[in-house]
């Protein structure tokens, strides 16, 4: 099946994000995130080449700015103050979890061939758009549920949220631009509170292992 634009660049920003489970280094994962996410801004402008619809283009110079660079920089900082820079341990074995990515990756591709089809075949979409969601919404989930350091389930949620927001560009068209941009303020503002909350455990307890926070006792 020949790719469309839109389709090349959101698979590559799965290929990324499987990528990021092959690696316990922290550094490299926000980098792998952030060109993810670029990969995400990227689809959201080849939108706007098909459609000429400006929302479009606006939403792709915020995702860019703010989440593949202000996030990723942002998390950066965090690690350089709490000076953790490795996933400790996980709970699958890095080539195992990179197979679990790959099979994810089947898995969306049978979902999403029983899709309906988007309203408007205007803009030339297949199901690749939205099988890329949904292999990065399965993706970060593994992800958040394999990784024990406080950093790594963020960058977890927000490949979940890159891969709720592809799914909804591709069925859907996207959403209204002040939803949209309501939304990447909230997951802004989350990302920053979790940093903090982030530097306060390591302050606390000397470590950011969120495992171990489980046998805290009133």
């Amino acid at each position: 099946m020949n790719l469309t634009l839109s389709e090349f660049f959101a698979v590559g920003a799965v290929i990324f994000a499987i990528f990021m489970s092959g690696t316990i280094q922290l550094r490299t994962n926000l980098l792998l995130y952030a060109i993810q996410t670029l990969l995400v801004g990227v689809v959201t402008a080849a939108f706007y080449l098909a459609s000429n619809e400006s929302q479009y283009l606006w939403l792709a110079l915020v995702i860019i700015l703010l989440k593949a660079a202000g996030i990723s920089l942002f998390l950066a900082w965090v690690l350089r103050r709490i000076n953790v820079f490795r996933d400790g341990a996980t709970y699958l074995p890095i080539p195992i979890a990179m197979h679990v990515c790959i099979l994810m990756l089947g898995i969306a591709h049978f979902l999403a061939d029983r899709l309906p089809a988007p309203p408007d075949q205007s803009l030339h979409l297949q199901a690749g758009s939205a099988e890329s969601g949904i292999a990065l919404v399965l993706i970060g989930t593994l992800f958040m549920l394999t990784r024990k350091t406080a950093v790594s389930q963020i960058v977890g949620f927000l490949t979940m949220e890159n891969g709720i927001y592809l799914f909804t560009l591709a069925q859907a068209h996207g959403m209204p631009m002040a939803v949209e941009l309501g939304i990447l303020l909230d997951v802004l503002v989350g990302v920053m509170v979790a940093g903090v909350i982030t530097f306060r455990i390591q302050k606390s307890f000397e470590h950011i292992d969120v495992t171990q926070l489980r046998d805290l006792r009133d």
